[in-house]
């Protein structure tokens, strides 16, 4: 008959090693669940990295505000007057009532509401006339034209010919304004802006017309 201690003795071996399988699996378990949580975090990092790129650069092409451009475009006659008290190229008296056209052109992402402004007309360093410019709105990337009534009146002006041989009166006049305004992006986002309209112009008093506009 076998000795009944040869049957329990094996059995042993085999309970230290059912021990160890379960700490292993804990461990590897664990590894596991820290490597996720880690490449869960170096992901939310490279969203959150990601995200305030795109907001920067929606926020400086969308919410960047820059000066709307004011321009003196046409300038029409409607009524024109002189006298030349002689032959060196001055006159005694100058009334010219003009029909202008001027642009303004808003390049932004949002309308540009603006105040009322007055236009002057300069012959040198002298204010000889000028014209009203209402205040208004014009909207995200658009231009709006503005008519404009110039009055220009004034005497004993000192005038050039336009060239050796000619004898056409040429009176270099220029046309400045100021106008101030919102840029109105969004409810909450706004940016005051001070634009200029600064153009020049030659007046041809012998043909009664306008030529060469510039402006900067």
């Amino acid at each position: 008959m076998a000795d009944p201690e040869s049957h329990t003795s094996p059995l042993a071996p085999a309970g230290e090693k059912s021990d160890e399988q379960p700490s292993t699996t804990i461990a590897l378990y664990r590894r596991r669940k820290h490597q996720e949580t880690s490449k869960t975090i170096v992901y939310v990092l490279a969203a959150a990295v990601f995200l305030s790129t795109i907001f920067l650069i929606i926020a400086s092409v969308f919410l960047r505000a820059v000066n709307p451009q004011l321009r003196l475009r046409t300038v029409t006659i409607q009524n024109f007057q002189y006298e030349i008290t002689n032959s060196t190229n001055s006159t005694s008296s100058l009334n010219i009532t003009m029909l202008t056209e001027v642009t303004l052109n808003n390049k932004n992402f949002g309308r540009y509401v603006f105040e009322n402004c007055n236009a002057v007309v300069l012959h040198g360093n002298s204010t000889i006339g000028g014209g009203f410019i209402s205040g208004g709105r014009v909207g995200a990337k658009k231009t709006r034209s503005i008519s404009v009534v110039m009055e220009i009146g004034s005497g004993n002006l000192n005038l050039s010919r336009s060239g050796s041989d000619s004898t056409d009166q040429v009176m270099e006049i220029r046309s400045y304004a100021k106008m101030t305004g919102r840029v109105h992006v969004t409810k909450l986002v706004n940016r005051r802006k001070t634009i200029e309209m600064n153009c020049t112009i030659n007046l041809n008093l012998t043909s009664r017309s306008f030529m060469n506009l510039l402006c900067s």
